[in-house]
């Protein structure tokens, strides 16, 4: 694009100043021509335009190239290219760069210096600035400390394998630097001509035969031109007398003419050859997107790597084996689905589970977007939301079950994509659904009194089962906002599949990932969220000598016994060597491989995350393999495995076959394997018989739970612990060891396998006490009576039964799928489980997109953040200032002592203005930057992407307090923070303080207690706190709404609601997770099926002295964001946790633990 505008500019500029000019000028027809690129071709050069352009700059450039070549194009056509000069190829890191270098000026032979960082040796700057001299009539070149010939054969190329390296001026002025760097159109091309050369070898044969006869024929011409140069030198006298030359003017005559024909003639079947070249264009075009979307999922895993050479070899192949048909229609829709499910097979094969989704979606939205079935402004507000900016909503219908929220998102979704138009009146007067396989969305109740009655046209709509069968196109859902509103189910016949996706995301948003499942199931095809069966035999086709197959593994998998089994098939049960890569193995490894080589053995390295330091010296011994005349036993293999680690060879995993391997998901899979590597003999044969077995089992599924546990994210466990089936082995065998005697110590099995076996990996106090309660479900005295189940429902118990083949025959009949009770958890953690996987799916995908236009209407992206910065400098004050307060805040007591709440004031004021200068500065900078002012740092492209992705900037995030929020959610919870201080610093003492609106909530808390302890004069270690639920609730955005919105109003009237307390303080803005609050009966109850966080009552927090709390009280951690987990502290707790909280609870404490309830600062958005 840049190169074009720039031809374009110079030829506008040509014929300004009047300077004739062609209107088809292309800089590579005048310095190269046909047949040297045909050459070049040949060599390897790819076959797009921007290669060609690039080949020109290379060979034709006045400094040496330096070519940016992460995929290894240029590389290869410069060894092919400069193989028959005697090419040397070097690198920085070998010992004795400069000697070869040396000889190679000297003798006058190529070199290509390989994989260059970002800066350059100084002691090529003489080669590169070419620093030549003549002495004694020899051309010389100092090198290092010495003179040496200079040969003008020599030529110098370097390539970089960074994708997008920042050089230097001072590097940049001594090169010319290039990008290789493949581009989508570029690769459309390379793969265009792939294409037509297997499905059409006549035209590329003609194509070529065109460019040598007209190369020939230019020759021709060159030579009788160069022969009549030479007559005229020597024609003596009159010219016209000269036959010789006067024949050959003639037969030049004749020539010319007839070449002229043949050029004529060439131009029109290069215009035939082109067009029927483009009729293959689409199964290029797809091959390209194909690509880019593999080559973006090394930005998710570093495992995750794949070669153009590895990816264009499976292309071609899909290409010449799959369905050849006469008609072309067909043979192009064969050729598309062939090399779609190919490649999709082929890759997915080595993706982890939680990332073979996010590649089919991915694959699909990419393919309907270059159809024109998805638009760029929906594919951004399914990713990235609404943005942070705060628009004017219209006032919400006061309509009972229409939250703010709700509200909020259906304006927003109105607003951001024009098909919604009409959905804020209808979300209050008629059920608003779509269909979307086999279940109905709905964006509001299904059923409501205050609903329009039904009407004839209600029930003239079509049926959304018919409306399913053919959804209309982005452009008639587009079109659809012109229908008369209110009509139910008009929304389901009107949206296209994709815009029901972006419904389902804002309404639903649990339910995201299996409707994309289905989503790509339709557009696709099933293979395409399939899971392809992978065994070793496929993969040991695929494998060569020279490509090794490397095992990808995750926490608590082993490939080794499939390996074994498969080389037992094989006949190398004998014939394998299996090393575990560590300190010191190197060495052993490498001597394994070099005998291996040569016998046609197979070699296993194991875990090659464990030796980072050897990963180099193993590279190099892989990449020899290939090198010319190197011998390999044809029987020889390679396998690797290694858990994800960025010290992985990317040049290994290039070219190599790679399959994952995890454990299986769910308890009845976690129970198949542990009864699978169980003998009879130790569950059978022990002497206390049924007891024995129960409590084996017990272990088991108690293990299979733990693990399970923590899909449920925080709910489960706060921190993710490595749990392993080690874990389960040492658990059986401590439980053996204890029962030898036939006794049953429980005390120290109980404290051992909770405080050690397991416990040994926990580290958050709360996480032990959870480990404790699952122990006492699973592994108690309790668990031996007859009858006793692990979970309510009775469907998971104990069976009883002499021989191992009863509990296999049992876990076989479990559910695939685990119910939340078995857990003791409530149906909602389902729900929170599901939240996270579309939370997980959507920031995967928007972790590798490129940087978009952000917003509707046609915005750019500077437009759309310049906007955003705006809106924040408008929104929030330059700083806080205490000064404001009036005196009697900082009154000192009888003693001297200033309330300790107002030293809380002041630190929390510190911390919000070190924030607010970070936040002001960073949007006055970007403003500045987007305007070209300033330069745009690394720093403020961060904060630039964040913005168009709806995060909080790092930047920002590191300034400030624990947050979770999106961007424009961030923002409004800021405004309220501040909101909070400053009416806290004009009006004095607030009525009831807002917890979570603290920067340090534990500071408040301790100042509370600090005030009581000086009031009635008590040590405070001795004191904790009491909480009392009051019946009343407070919003902080309600508050903020009647103190003025800023204006800071002193007489609120949501104050008159609260008690007047003489001893503690009033807090509110809590949340309660995993639970509700009981109004009726001021107790703890269970969540509503689909209410995930609701509000906590305000409470009175009651200092008192050595308080014992009553064993009814619940005692629930309070955590500043969902997220739970944070640093472990010097407190021995985390720096998320703020304070235990005793809740009235008519249930057993063991009852919420199991369930995870937990009281939230602040919500998620």
């Amino acid at each position: 694009g840049y190169r074009v505008e720039l031809v374009a500019g110079w030829i506008d500029r040509c014929r300004e100043l009047g300077i004739p000019v062609s209107e088809d000028l292309s800089l590579v027809k005048i310095l190269a021509d046909a047949y040297e690129i045909r050459q070049w071709n040949e060599d390897g050069l790819p076959r797009d335009s921007v290669s060609t352009e690039n080949a020109v700059l290379v060979t034709r450039g006045r400094r040496w190239p330096l070519m940016i070549d992460p995929q290894d194009q240029a590389n290869r056509w410069i060894r092919q290219k400069e193989s028959n000069n005697g090419l040397k190829v070097i690198k920085l890191t070998d010992p004795n760069y400069l000697r070869t270098l040396e000889n190679a000026i000297r003798i006058g032979m190529p070199v290509l210096l390989e994989e260059v960082g970002e800066t350059l040796d100084p002691s090529l700057e003489p080669v590169l600035l070419r620093q030549t001299f003549i002495q004694g009539g020899r051309l010389l070149i100092r090198l290092g400390d010495s003179d040496i010939d200079y040969d003008k054969n020599f030529k110098f190329y370097m390539t970089t394998k960074l994708s997008n390296p920042h050089y230097l001026p001072e590097v940049s002025i001594k090169v010319t630097i290039i990008n290789f760097t493949v581009t989508k159109s570029g690769l459309e091309d390379q793969l265009l001509s792939d294409v037509v050369r297997l499905e059409r070898p006549d035209l590329e044969q003609q194509r070529n035969t065109l460019i040598t006869n007209i190369n020939k024929d230019k020759n021709q011409l060159k030579l009788i031109e160069d022969k009549i140069l030479r007559l005229l030198f020597h024609s003596e006298g009159n010219i016209l007398d000269d036959e010789s030359l006067i024949e050959v003017l003639n037969s030049s005559k004749i020539t010319s003419g007839e070449i002229t024909r043949r050029l004529i003639e060439a131009e029109e079947t290069e215009k035939k050859i082109s067009t029927a070249r483009e009729k293959y264009r689409t199964v290029a075009t797809r091959g390209s997107l194909m690509y880019f979307v593999v080559a973006n999922l090394a930005e998710i895993d570093p495992m995750y790597q794949y070669s153009l050479k590895y990816f264009a070899q499976l292309f071609n192949t899909c290409i010449e084996n799959s369905e050849k048909s006469s008609d072309l229609d067909i043979r192009l829709q064969t050729l598309l689905d062939s090399t779609t499910r190919l490649v999709y097979t082929n890759v997915s094969r080595g993706l982890f589970e939680q990332h073979k989704l996010v590649f089919s979606f991915m694959l699909c939205i990419d393919v309907m977007r270059e159809r024109g079935d998805v638009t760029e402004d929906e594919w951004n507000f399914f990713l990235r939301g609404a943005t942070g900016v705060d628009r004017e909503r219209p006032e919400k219908p006061d309509v009972p079950w229409l939250g703010q929220i709700l509200w909020n998102l259906c304006c927003d979704l109105e607003a951001a994509l024009p098909v919604f138009a009409g959905l804020s009146e209808d979300i209050s007067t008629v059920p608003v659904f779509v269909v979307f396989g086999d279940s109905k969305v709905y964006a509001n109740p299904e059923e409501w009194d205050g609903y329009a009655e039904p009407t004839a046209e209600d029930n003239a709509t079509a049926e959304p089962e018919e409306a399913e069968e053919t959804p209309p196109t982005a452009e008639e859902g587009s079109e659809a906002k012109e229908e008369k509103p209110r009509v139910r189910g008009q929304w389901d016949s009107k949206l296209t599949e994709f815009q029901k996706l972006i419904f389902i995301k804002v309404f639903k948003e649990e339910r995201v990932v299996p409707a994309s499942n289905l989503f790509v199931s339709r557009n696709l095809g099933k293979t395409f969220v399939e899971s392809p069966p992978v065994g070793m035999a496929t993969l040991y086709e695929d494998m060569a000598p020279i490509t090794p197959l490397v095992f990808i593994l995750s926490t608590g998998s082993d490939p080794m016994g499939n390996f074994q089994r498969f080389a037992k098939e094989k006949g190398y049960m004998q014939r394998f060597h299996a090393i575990s890569l560590g300190q010191g193995q190197g060495p052993v490894a490498a001597k394994l491989i070099a005998t291996a080589t040569k016998s046609g053995d197979w070699v296993f390295l194991q875990n090659c995350h464990l030796a980072a330091s050897w990963m180099l010296a193993m590279e190099n011994l892989i990449k020899e393999f290939s090198a010319p005349g190197k011998e390999i036993h044809a029987d020889f293999r390679l396998f690797l495995s290694s858990m994800p680690a960025k010290s992985f060879p990317v040049s290994v995993l290039q070219n190599s076959v790679k399959v994952t391997n995890e454990p299986p998901k769910g308890l009845r899979a976690n129970l198949r394997r542990a009864f699978a590597e169980m003998t009879p003999l130790f569950f059978e044969g022990h002497a206390m018989g049924q007891t024995w077995r129960t409590l084996v089992f017990g272990l088991c599924f108690m293990h299979a739970v733990i693990l399970e546990r923590k899909k449920f994210g925080p709910l489960g466990w706060n921190i993710r612990y490595e749990f392993s089936d080690s874990d389960r082995e040492c658990a059986l065998d401590n439980l053996k060891m204890f029962l030898v005697d036939g006794e049953m110590p429980w005390d120290a099995l109980t404290f051992i396998t909770a405080e050690i076996t397991y416990g040994g990996r926990v580290t958050d106090s709360w996480d032990t006490r959870c480990l404790r309660t699952l122990l006492k479900s699973f592994f108690s005295p309790e668990t031996l009576n007859e009858g006793y189940t692990y979970s309510p429902s009775g469907m998971y118990y104990s069976p009883t039964g002499p021989s191992i083949a009863t509990y296999t025959a049992y876990i076989e009949s479990l559910p695939f799928n685990d119910d939340p009770e078995v857990f003791g958890m409530h149906e909602n953690a389902n729900i929170t489980f599901q939240i996270q996987e579309t939370t997980s799916l959507l920031g995967t995908i928007l972790d590798v997109q490129p940087r978009l236009g952000g917003g509707g209407g046609g915005k750019t992206s500077d437009e759309v953040v310049f906007e955003l910065a705006d809106s924040v400098l408008g929104r929030v004050p330059d700083s806080l200032n205490i000064e404001e307060a009036p005196e009697e805040m900082f009154q000192p007591d009888s003693e001297g002592r200033v309330n300790s709440l107002t030293t809380v004031l002041q630190q929390e004021v510190d911390r919000f203005n070190k924030l607010l200068k970070v936040l002001k500065n960073s949007m006055h900078t970007i403003k500045k930057a987007i305007k070209g002012l300033v330069v745009m740092s690394l720093e403020l492209e961060a904060v630039y992407t964040s913005f168009l992705n709806n995060q909080v900037p790092v930047l920002w995030a590191t300034a400030a307090y624990p947050s979770m929020k999106t961007l424009a959610s961030w923002i409004k919870d800021l405004v309220l923070r501040v909101h909070f201080i400053d009416h806290w610093i004009h009006c004095s003492l607030p009525k009831s303080y807002w917890l979570s609106g603290f920067f340090f909530p534990q500071g408040f808390l301790t100042g509370t207690l600090q005030n009581h302890a000086r009031k009635f004069n008590l040590p405070i270690d001795e004191l904790s706190f009491q909480w009392f639920p009051q019946p009343v609730y407070r919003r902080q955005a309600d508050f903020y709404t009647q103190a003025g919105e800023g204006t800071n109003i002193v007489d609120v009237p949501m104050d008159d609601e609260l008690i007047i307390v003489k001893d503690g303080v009033l807090v509110h803005g809590l949340f309660m997770d995993a639970s509700r609050w009981n109004d009726e009966d001021g107790v703890l109850a269970d969540a509503l099926p689909g209410e995930m966080n609701p509000p906590l009552p305000v409470l009175h927090m009651l200092p008192s002295q050595n308080y014992e709390p009553e064993s009814t009280l619940y005692k629930s951690p309070l955590y500043k964001t969902a997220a739970r987990a944070g640093v472990l502290s010097t407190t021995g707790h985390s720096t998320n946790f703020v304070v235990p909280v005793y809740l009235p609870s008519d249930k057993p404490q063991d009852y919420w633990i199991a369930k995870g309830t937990a009281l939230l600062c602040q919500l998620s958005d």
